[in-house]
């Protein structure tokens, strides 16, 4: 019975997480992600950028997304599914265009809080960010990692 209603809990976690379509897909090794900037806000424009360099062979469609905790320190809280409810900051991006052609670029991305679910400023501190990329249902590149946010 425990086993039940614990499975229940996570299907209805994932049902209500913007994130859980991306998250439920199978993995795929085809590609990966390494940060290489610190996330660079601009208060005015709301926006926030971060570099990643990055290697596909496939996938069409990016999801960056960058959560903070109260205090901006590191919480592994914010790790997990539906953490972004917790959050102190989350904003993301679907829109950032990508190439996945099987080299390896380097690239700035922006993040905002232009879709639904976003909220909160990023701020001095540490951020909780994941890059993934997929076509249709299927993930080819997953990255989550802390960044600095300065």
């Amino acid at each position: 019975m425990r086993k039940r209603i614990l499975a229940f809990a996570v299907a209805a976690t994932a049902a209500a997480t913007p994130f859980a379509a991306e998250a439920a897909v199978k993995p795929n090794t085809t590609g990966n992600a390494k940060y290489v900037s610190k996330i660079t806000v601009n208060k005015k424009k709301q926006t926030a950028r971060i570099t990643v360099r990055y290697y596909c062979k496939t996938g069409t469609t990016l999801w960056i997304s960058a959560k903070q905790a109260t205090g901006r320190v590191k919480s592994k809280y914010l790790k997990g599914e539906g953490s972004s409810e917790e959050s102190a900051a989350w904003w993301d991006s679907h829109r950032n265009t990508i190439t996945c052609d099987g080299q390896r670029h380097t690239k700035s991305f922006t993040l905002d809080t232009k879709e639904p679910g976003k909220k909160g400023n990023l701020k001095k501190g540490w951020a909780w960010v994941q890059f993934c990329v997929t076509k249709g249902e299927d993930l080819y590149v997953s990255k989550a990692s802390w960044v600095k946010v300065k």
